[in-house]
């Protein structure tokens, strides 16, 4: 029989590193695309201009949401090995919620030619910088 390799958490950097990547790359691209067409109005009685950063908000509460609910069933887990790979599925959960809004505000930007969209992305990106993997904060690195 074999035995199962020990888990290793070190991938959980190259995931986030792969999905900050993949922000920026589709973030320049919607600069290229849009760079001269687009302006920056907001209209109230326009759905969209309310509705997408709405719905980027959410998804950033519902991200935290997800977190907030992890380390409680984090503090229920006995052994280390669970305790890490609740860890990961915590993370990976949480940049999959955080990358839909960027890329959801990043697409309204293309449709509508509305720079308004890019600036909450924008600001969405940043956040996704701080969500760095803990993992690493909590061994002092591995």
């Amino acid at each position: 029989m074999k035995k199962p390799l020990p888990y290793d958490p070190r991938s959980l950097h190259l995931i986030y590193s792969s999905l900050l990547l993949l922000q920026l790359v589709v973030t320049s691209v919607v600069l290229y695309a849009a760079q001269e067409n687009a302006v920056i109005t907001f209209d109230i009685h326009r759905l969209t201009n309310t509705a997408a950063p709405v719905a980027a908000g959410l998804n950033a509460f519902f991200g935290k949401w997800i977190w907030t609910r992890g380390m409680q069933h984090l503090s229920s887990e006995e052994e280390l090995e669970d305790k890490l790979r609740t860890l990961t599925k915590m993370h990976i959960w949480q940049w999959v919620v955080v990358q839909f809004a960027t890329i959801l505000l990043l697409s309204y930007t293309l449709i509508e030619a509305n720079f308004f969209y890019f600036i909450f992305a924008l600001v969405n990106i940043i956040y996704f910088i701080t969500l760095r993997p803990k993992i690493f904060t909590f061994n002092e690195g591995i």
